[in-house]
């Protein structure tokens, strides 16, 4: 499993890269940001938010249909989940330092 900053940085640089990318890539890197979002929300112990998490939604159609997106949509929705996968690693490096074990090990 990829680290979350790889897969920060893999999205990223595919959002400035769409035209260039197949389908099947295409496919590849929406189904990489809907289980790093998924992971993310069961990590923080939140995983009914991802029902109710528009970005999800928009991942899930995105990937029924990929053929059917033009490149600024694909860039748009890799950005939007770079977006929510920035925000779901801040919440995990929160709750890691907020947590008494840690801060017994920092000192």
């Amino acid at each position: 499993m990829k680290s979350i900053p790889d897969v920060i940085a893999e999205l990223s640089r595919a959002a400035a890269e769409v035209p260039t990318l197949s389908e099947g890539e295409k496919l590849r890197l929406l189904g990489r940001a809907y289980i790093t979002i998924h992971e993310g929300w069961e990590a923080l112990g939140q995983s009914d938010h991802l029902q109710e998490s528009a970005e999800a939604v928009d991942l899930i159609q995105a990937g029924r249909m990929p053929l059917h997106l033009y490149d600024d949509e694909m860039q748009a929705i890799l950005l939007e989940a770079v977006k929510v996968i920035r925000q779901i690693e801040a919440a995990l490096e929160a709750r890691d330092a907020a947590r008494p074990e840690h801060a017994l090990a920092d000192r």
